[in-house]
């Protein structure tokens, strides 16, 4: 770039000079202006080129230069997708559960196939934007509690809103306000956030310019593929001056989030103007007039956008649907996993515990309870849908114990355990004991490893299996931890003596 603009400089210099004294320099002189120019007009041309290639402008960045999304495709993937869907929920264990899905599922499915009935427009936004005051003006009626109080509305609520010119009902949904302190704030914005998600087209309601707490969920939600409009509501209260630099400012904040006619300035509640009258005995009274709502741009800026963009919004909007609620199933299915590993390990853990505790092995290593490992490592395997063959087991077993000998967990294991059988006062802690809870959690730390491998796929990730035996290692070697686990291994130990020892004195007594 920077030699031809050398190169430029040196031809347009030339050109020029002689442009200025062609009739100084005679034929030779003349002759040379036309190819100098016709170099010049050549130079240009790729400056142009080169400048368009490099700028930000021919990028992708501009939706005008994209293909138009199809709803036929849209409606395609959505298909997809709750294939995809309907292959978790039925790999819920929990019958309720997988009930309550499968009837959504059902519910989205039947209508996507139906005519278009039905478009849902929510209200999103802070505590006090006003989200409640723009529904009772868009419906043209009092629908809903509006007050000072934050949190006035607690849940989602629906209304009817009619626009001439789209086909179906509008559903407007209130939802309850984000950033609301107190208790049960946090639950509320869940639920509104979760109402948003679900929107064919979102109505961003604020009262100022966006702060960090209402710009990082419209970010999100906007990446999540929901078409928003953004309110600036109370415009009564700021002079012109201070409005149109809030409008200025807002566009320029939501510069390729949303568009500049897609942040709109109304007044859902305009306050009353205060009016002076002269009464008949010559006295003054103050009369406060009530004003009407000023959201006409608003209602021309949703029928436009709906009665244009409908169909796609609607098609779009079942994919996200039907993506969320795949996510929840799939989410369920690995928290439901998660739990029966945790089950798995729990009780491998206390098995081998108790088979040392009652035949003490000289060495510490886990080839003395190979049976327990291999049972382990198959049931994990059988949770996340595998079958793995008895050589795959013993494999995975060998590679487990060479893992463990290489970074020395053994050894440290033993040394953490010894010292909290030292730094606690435990009733019972004979050699079999410590070597017993030693055992146990080495097959916890080989237990949550192992889940790890399974969750991921059957991989230990990018630094192998001796990172993943010690990240457990460092995650399950709390003091507050092994102190419990200790303590909970001595009690079921001097359970068992006590069984036994009642045992044997009841035959006694016999």
């Amino acid at each position: 770039m920077l030699a031809l603009s050398a190169l430029g400089l040196v031809v347009v210099g030339l050109f020029l000079a002689l442009a200025w004294n062609h009739d100084r320099l005679g034929v030779w002189g003349r002759t040379l202006i036309l190819p100098l120019g016709l170099g010049v007009a050549l130079l240009a041309a790729a400056v142009v080129r080169l400048v368009r290639r490099r700028s930000p402008a021919s990028t992708t960045d501009h939706p005008t230069d994209a293909e138009p999304l199809d709803p036929e495709v849209l409606a395609q993937a959505a298909e997809a997708q709750s294939a995809r869907a309907r292959e978790f929920i039925d790999k819920i264990r929990d019958a309720d559960r997988r009930d309550k899905l499968k009837g959504e599922l059902d519910q989205l499915d039947g209508a996507r196939r139906q005519p278009p009935a039905e478009l849902g427009v929510v209200v999103f936004g802070t505590v006090s934007a006003g989200k409640t005051s723009l529904i009772n003006a868009l419906v043209g009626r009092h629908v809903g509690e509006t007050g000072a109080v934050m949190g006035t509305t607690r849940h989602g609520e629906n209304h009817v809103y009619t626009i001439q010119s789209v086909d179906g009902t509008v559903h407007l949904t209130d939802t309850p306000g984000i950033s609301e302190a107190g208790a049960g704030g946090a639950d509320r914005e869940h639920e509104a956030r979760r109402l948003a998600a679900r929107a064919d087209l979102l109505l961003f309601v604020v009262d100022h310019d966006l702060i960090r707490g209402e710009y990082a969920p419209l970010i999100e939600l906007v990446r999540l593929g929901k078409r928003s409009i953004v309110v600036l509501n109370k415009k009564d209260r700021f002079p012109e001056a201070d409005l149109a630099a809030i409008l200025a400012k807002l566009r320029e904040r939501l510069d390729g989030v949303a568009p500049a006619e897609d942040v709109v300035a109304v007044a859902a509640a305009p306050r009353p103007i205060a009016l002076r009258t002269v009464l008949p005995d010559g006295g003054h009274e103050t009369v406060y007039e009530v004003q009407e709502p000023d959201i006409q741009a608003l209602r021309d800026r949703i029928a436009g956008v709906l009665a244009r963009e409908g169909p796609l919004l609607r098609a779009a909007n079942f994919l996200v649907k039907t993506k969320l609620l795949s996510d929840e199933a799939e989410s369920g299915v690995a928290r439901e996993r998660l739990q029966r590993a945790d089950e798995v390990v729990d009780h491998c853990q206390w098995v081998t515990a108790a088979t040392v505790f009652a035949n003490p092995i000289p060495a510490l290593n886990l080839v003395a309870g190979a049976a327990v490992q291999l049972d382990m490592i198959a049931d994990l395997a059988r949770i996340y849908g595998l079958e793995p063959s008895t050589s795959q087991l013993r494999a995975l077993a060998g590679r487990m114990v060479q893992a463990m000998l290489k970074v020395g967990l053994i050894e440290a294991a033993a040394s953490v355990i010894a010292g909290i059988f030292k730094r606690t006062p435990l009733t019972f802690a004979a050699a079999g004991a410590l070597q017993a809870v030693t055992m146990a959690y080495l097959v916890r730390i080989a237990g949550k490893a192992l889940t790890e491998y399974y969750r991921n796929g059957e991989s230990w990730g990018e630094e192998g299996i001796e990172a993943a035996i010690l990240r457990q290692f460092e995650l399950n070697s709390r003091s507050d931890f092994l102190q419990d686990f200790a303590r909970q291994a001595v009690d079921r130990f001097l359970r068992k003596v006590h069984l036994k020892a009642a045992k044997v004195a009841g035959r006694s007594g016999a």
